[in-house]
């Protein structure tokens, strides 16, 4: 298996959910609890698996997340780990897109907000 090569760990049984899915030195942990998907540390996707309800924890809330996110039964069992890794790092590069551009947002706003209150 060469560096680059996926590979699954399965730290628990898949009953109880959690599986970590590798590339290299990067990890994306993965773990399924109550029919919600849970990818990522923080900020972190969470993936309602029947309501498609979606939402990005950061440190400071929760955020709807409105993008349609779809993984099959195989790929959360395990199988085909290369398309598994593939998805969740494509979701979840995305979650973090959209998780530090309301940061920065906010961040912009409080200056803003502050700028106007010294001016007056």
């Amino acid at each position: 298996m060469t560096q680059s090569a996926v590979g699954i760990e399965h730290a628990k049984d898949m009953e109880e959910g959690a599986v970590l899915v590798k590339e290299a030195e990067k990890k994306i942990p993965m773990k399924i609890e109550d029919r919600k998907l849970y990818i990522g540390d923080m900020p972190q996707l969470i993936v309602d698996l029947e309501t498609q309800e979606n939402y990005i924890r950061t440190e400071e809330r929760l955020i709807s997340y409105k993008k349609r996110i779809e993984l099959s039964p195989d790929l959360l069992a395990g199988k085909r780990a290369n398309v598994l890794q593939t998805a969740l790092e494509y979701y979840y590069a995305q979650a973090c897109e959209v998780a530090e551009g309301i940061k920065i947002a906010e961040e912009y706003r409080q200056k803003a907000n502050t700028t106007v209150r010294e001016k007056r």
